[in-house]
């Protein structure tokens, strides 16, 4: 199975997204929601362009590819700040709630040992959740 990459940006009106390994396929939404249906739907379109035309991509062309959204961390904060506070994501990363609030406003970038952290932070607390059962 593939993987395709949808990059995702914060906008002034919300979020955009585009897939850099294929040309064509970008995209914008008030919400993270919309955006992800609007890319599913120009990659369905791209799937049946590229089994009509023969891509070389034998996944593409049997739809099996995994989707990674990969997020700016301000689009991902902005996002995130529906389900959970910025004090939330601190304490799951076990990183001072100042500084997550000033990547979250754009007056920091994190740095890529910083943004692995809360990866991985984010991972365990999705894996958490999913062990759990009602």
């Amino acid at each position: 199975m593939g993987k395709l990459v949808v990059i995702i940006e914060k906008t002034g009106t919300g979020y955009s997204a585009y897939v850099p390994d294929i040309p064509g396929i970008a995209t914008a939404a008030e919400t993270f929601d919309e955006l992800r249906e609007n890319v599913k739907e120009l990659l369905d379109v791209y799937v049946e362009t590229a089994v009509e035309y023969g891509d070389p991509d034998p996944d593409i062309q049997k739809g099996e590819y995994a989707i990674e959204y990969k997020f700016d961390i301000q689009a991902f904060m902005q996002w995130m700040s529906r389900v959970m506070s910025q004090r939330g994501l601190s304490e799951i990363a076990d990183m001072n709630e100042s500084l997550i609030s000033q990547y979250a406003s754009g007056i920091k970038s994190p740095g890529p040992k910083q943004l692995q952290r809360i990866q991985k932070a984010i991972h365990r607390f999705a894996d958490d959740l999913h062990a759990i059962s009602f």
